[in-house]
């Protein structure tokens, strides 16, 4: 993952970034749970297949390659699913940053006119 430096980003490419995260990371979960839900579907049909018993086909099972591409698949999906989360987190906490630092310069400007009048009051009398 590359950090992106010093950019600075405006607030609607912010909230955007951090809406279409937002979306990726609901999918990507969303998918993953489905996943989550076959693995014992899945263990099921390998342990019939396998022609064992106990122990020994829950070992035949959970080390089938089919097995290890559906778990290697939903760690995949959860993975992006989780980075889009964290993404969207980063975005969302930027363009908190921008509107406070952007309500504090505001303020700040309104008090130094209101300090600019009083000088120019007190300079006028």
């Amino acid at each position: 993952m590359q950090q992106e430096g010093k950019r600075t980003f405006q607030p609607d490419e912010l909230a955007e970034r951090a809406r279409r995260h937002a979306q990726q990371s609901r999918q990507s979960l969303q998918v993953a749970a489905r996943l989550a839900e076959l693995f014992p579907q899945v263990l099921k049909s390998i342990k019939k297949s396998a022609n064992c018993k106990g122990a020994q086909a829950d070992r035949v099972a959970l080390t089938h390659p089919d097995y290890a591409a559906k778990l290697d698949q939903y760690i995949a999906v959860l993975g992006e699913g989780l980075e889009a989360r964290v993404q969207y987190e980063t975005h969302r906490m930027m363009l908190q940053a921008w509107q406070s630092q952007n309500a504090f310069h505001r303020a700040f400007d309104r008090l130094k006119i209101q300090d600019k009048r009083k000088i120019m009051e007190s300079q006028g009398r």
